[in-house]
């Protein structure tokens, strides 16, 4: 059954009440006690959000959707929407601040089930070490990119070696539809495209086609890459493209 509540920023007369449960938490070997003074330091700066209800508090996340992100449910509200609303409402946060690109440490293991049901994946840090990191990739619909004109864009991301052997295939390859404006010289996309920074790759290569035509491959951090439309995300996680300029 689903837990009804309502989602908030964190005050500092939670804690208390949510040290209490997880406390009890810890004895039964869950729970995040450890990081006490992180949670609190995350109160403090406004950086947490907790799920309530008539009960007090039962769930709550620290810093958004980043690496210092803490997520913990109380065990008894736990697979009832709980932690599942919290991270829903982070990332509509994170998208409302352009940071298409979003990447957590997931801990404990157990959760990754969990964060691939809310639309991660794999992310490849380059150092593999024994932690484990997942990824989401915005591709936030642009609704106002519609009509019969609409041509086919492919965004293909191969790794650092394509600049120096033919024979790389496309790490990543996105088909998005576009409308041409004459008058701008751009392409607006029907959704965004979003490029994660990955360790593992070095510096990604970016390719933008369309028709058949190349309109620019190269490095996504480049300038090359930002005068055809290409940003960095504020977290810097990473890029998106939302309109491309046709230089």
């Amino acid at each position: 059954m689903k837990t009804h509540g309502a989602i908030r920023q964190a005050v500092e007369a939670d804690l208390p009440l949510i040290r209490e449960w997880l406390k009890h938490e810890e004895r039964d070997g869950f729970g995040f006690i450890n990081n006490w003074r992180l949670i609190q330091e995350a109160c403090a700066e406004q950086k947490m959000t907790v799920f309530v209800t008539d009960e007090g508090p039962v769930g709550f996340l620290t810093h958004g959707i980043s690496l210092s992100t803490i997520l913990q449910v109380r065990s008894n509200c736990q697979r009832k929407g709980v932690g599942r609303a919290l991270v829903a409402q982070a990332i509509t946060e994170e998208e409302a601040k352009n940071n298409a690109v979003l990447i957590l440490q997931c801990a404990p293991e157990s959760s990754v089930e969990f964060w691939l049901s809310m639309g991660f994946e794999a992310h490849r840090e380059g150092n593999y070490s024994d932690s484990i990191y997942m990824q989401r990739l915005s591709k936030a619909a642009h609704a106002h990119v519609q009509g019969n004109e609409l041509i086919l864009v492919t965004v293909n991301v191969y790794p650092e070696e394509v600049l120096y052997t033919k024979d790389c295939k496309p790490d990543r390859v996105h088909y998005v539809m576009a409308k041409p404006d004459q008058e701008s010289h751009t392409l607006a996309l029907a959704h965004r495209v979003s490029v994660a920074s990955e360790g593992a790759l070095g510096d990604q290569v970016v390719e933008v086609r369309w028709g058949g035509i190349e309109i620019y491959q190269g490095k996504a951090k480049h300038r090359g890459a930002a005068a055809i439309g290409f940003k960095p995300t504020p977290n810097g996680c990473g890029w998106y493209l939302d309109r491309i300029t046709l230089i």
